[in-house]
């Protein structure tokens, strides 16, 4: 069998095929935000429909960007790549479950230490609540479908396949809390708090199931239950909320203005969960060792070793 050229071999590579998402992901999005210009998109304004708009367009250029590279370089299928819709509505529900809980166990406990406390809000209309409500969900549908793709279907799925699944975890959850440092009201805890908790987690989710939904499912339910129903800031953000609430306690346990996440309870409770995926994702054979490429040719070398010295 004639072995691949130089070429081919670079190409293939996972940091040659992580570096041409990146691109194509930011040319694809230049490209849309362009159009949505021209048709008059853009002029919704800084609005959920507007924040709507150019979370969806993130959506459509990453998907479309990790698609194009994997397909035309290695034949990979969305399936592939972790987008297959085979089993796609539980893995989903399951990761909605999880975040949702993860997040009223955060909030339970601060309430219980007197630190969350419900208050009268402004007076509002179910239809209005009900219409913030669904906004948000539409808004953290689409953030969490980016993200998702792109830490985890592109930066974590190919830093594992060429530095295996500890290094890939590292850099990605690290990654990850750095993204979230441009944030509002954010610090150095809250940066890393989000590296913990979030990247840690959310990898774990992925290697688990070896599919985005589990972990698209965990980011919705966890930014809409923080935000959009207990009234809690996500990410520096502050969210139209079904409860109106106020949150007071020491910043080290509550996370202040950034929000419940960058707190020591959410910090220990979801980064323990986050290890408890992490733990049977490897029972499950999930886990790749280091330099899995060198690994695989040097196996491949001894066996090819091993056949000729028999003959």
């Amino acid at each position: 069998m004639e072995s691949p050229s130089l070429f081919r071999r670079v190409l293939r590579h996972p940091l040659t095929r992580l570096v041409l998402c990146v691109v194509a992901t930011a040319v694809l999005s230049l490209l849309l935000y362009w159009l949505t210009s021209l048709i008059g998109l853009k002029r919704t304004g800084s609005g959920a429909l507007g924040l709507w708009v150019m979370s969806v367009c993130n959506v459509i250029s990453v998907v479309l960007a990790m698609w194009l590279v994997e397909w035309g370089i290695g034949r990979r299928t969305l399936a592939q790549l972790g987008l297959g819709r085979h089993r796609a509505l539980p893995e989903l529900g399951w990761g909605l479950l999880l975040g949702t809980g993860l997040i009223s166990a955060v909030v339970g406990i601060m309430a219980l230490a007197g630190w969350y406390h419900l208050v009268d809000g402004p007076p509002e209309s179910f239809q209005d609540e009900s219409r913030d409500a669904l906004a948000w969900l539409a808004i953290f549908t689409a953030v969490g479908i980016f993200e998702e793709v792109a830490f985890r279907g592109i930066a974590f799925r190919l830093l594992e396949e060429w530095l295996g699944s500890a290094a890939a975890l590292v850099i990605s959850s690290a990654f990850f809390g750095l993204v979230h440092a441009m944030n509002p009201h954010a610090t150095w805890f809250a940066t890393l708090a989000i590296a913990l908790e979030a990247g840690v987690l959310l990898g774990a989710a992925y290697m688990l199931t070896r599919s985005l939904w589990f972990a698209i499912g965990v980011h919705i339910a966890w930014n809409w239950t923080q935000g959009a129903l207990y009234g809690v800031a996500v990410s520096g953000t502050e969210v139209a909320a079904l409860l109106e609430s106020q949150v007071q306690g020491p910043e080290m346990w509550t996370g202040g203005a950034f929000g419940a996440e960058a707190g020591g309870v959410a910090v220990l409770l979801c980064t323990a969960a986050g290890v408890l995926l992490l733990l049977y994702a490897v029972r499950r054979g999930q886990w790749i060792p280091f330099m899995p490429r060198r690994r695989a040719r040097r196996e491949a070398a001894a066996t090819l070793a091993t056949g000729e010295t028999s003959v």
